[in-house]
């Protein structure tokens, strides 16, 4: 029988209908094997020349720099971030930038508001916001053959440490989105693992939702949603996927997604800055091992969109959030055949076949330390 699950971070209802997971498909399979598998040269690679004419230093470590194509430009001049090779000591040679950077990104365009509304009145019905802020790239590491399964935890930890660092350095801006798509079922343009940071002065759509929830969750209650949710689903366990001292990684009972996961701290914090290093060293182990099991659930870079969502940056109370991590896979059935969301979930209302318990229970099946490329490794 189809139930109706409902997402209390966001107020959405999912379908969930397992009696169609066995349908047959014969609709489209795609390749999401390639990223960190392979060594090849991109214009993220140390040394590499990109398309403004940067170049990017020799980093050995993480490397951060702001992106060429910026989907948001400052309203105002920003404070200075500057880019950052994690493992560098001279700062004078890791600014990837050029003299042609200062042309770039300007926010100057050929239409301006007053072009698109025309003689338009301004109305509830025309409303326009500015969308202020900057975008930044990070780059795991030097290596394009490497994804964060396939690095070592102290390298993750370096990764987790930039977040953190880019959160607060960011927190000018109201709001601090930090993602990775990885591969290009999920729309990554290059092959070379890294991840983007969008620092908006508004508060995101998908933000506000989860603010909205969360706070009327905390009035209720008293207490934190997200920290009520983990307690009730560690009774049970059925969607834990996985567990150390500091984290706990499991499939929520409103995914959406085949294999979603959600990513949260046994403690109360509300935002990526507040972590101690035992967290950061405990989280470093338990990201490689929840992504371990990706890798190997169908044998391929698993892809995925994923970012971290803390509290905004306002001056509002943020007790009633709880930081936490979404992991977003489209795989369903193999390598090569994705969930689409079309037709009637587009249209109407979202539907999935799995149920997250089996998702969870496929996923604790899979090896978390050896991955499958390791296997045979002497």
């Amino acid at each position: 029988m189809a139930t109706q699950r409902r997402n209390p971070l966001t107020g959405e209802w999912i379908i969930v209908s397992p009696h169609r997971i066995s349908r047959p498909w014969g609709g489209e399979k795609s390749s999401s094997t390639g990223q960190g598998f392979t060594k090849v040269s991109t214009y993220l690679s140390p040394g590499a020349t990109r398309s403004n004419g940067a170049v990017n230093p020799d980093y050995t470590s993480t490397f951060v720099f702001p992106n060429d194509f910026s989907a948001l430009i400052p309203i105002q001049q920003p404070q200075q971030i500057q880019d950052s090779c994690a493992a560098s000591t001279d700062s004078s040679k890791n600014t990837g930038t050029s003299p042609k950077d200062s042309s770039k990104n300007t926010g100057t365009s050929p239409t301006d508001s007053s072009t698109i509304l025309g003689s338009t009145p301004n109305s509830e019905l025309f409303q326009s916001l500015p969308a202020g802020g900057e975008c930044h790239v990070m780059c795991f590491s030097p290596h394009s053959d490497l994804s964060l399964p396939l690095m070592g935890e102290e390298e993750i930890q370096i990764v987790i440490r930039e977040w953190m660092r880019l959160s607060d350095q960011l927190k000018y801006n109201l709001y601090v989105q930090i993602f990775e798509n990885k591969g290009a079922m999920v729309g990554c343009s290059n092959s070379h693992p890294h991840c983007q940071i969008w620092s908006s002065s508004f508060m995101p759509y998908l933000i506000s939702l989860e603010d909205t929830h969360q706070r009327e969750y905390f009035v209720k209650h008293s207490s934190p949603l997200l920290v009520d949710y983990l307690e009730e689903e560690l009774k049970c366990k059925s969607r834990v996927v996985e567990e150390s001292s500091h984290w706990v990684a499991l499939v929520p009972y409103w995914a959406k997604w085949p294999f979603e996961l959600l990513v949260l701290p046994r403690r109360h914090v509300t935002k990526l800055r507040q972590l101690t290093d035992e967290e950061v060293e405990d989280l470093s182990g338990t990201m490689k091992r929840y992504l371990t099991r990706y890798d190997n659930l169908f044998e391929c870079s698993f892809p995925y969109s994923m970012g971290w969502h803390e509290a905004p940056n306002d001056s509002a109370d943020s007790s009633p959030w709880q930081l936490h991590a979404h992991y977003f896979p489209p795989l369903l059935r193999s390598a090569s055949v994705k969930k689409h969301i079309a037709g009637y979930e587009m249209l109407a209302q979202c539907q999935r076949d799995l149920t997250a318990e089996d998702a969870a229970r496929r996923l604790r099946e899979c090896d978390q330390n050896i991955h499958f490329t390791r296997r045979n490794a002497k």
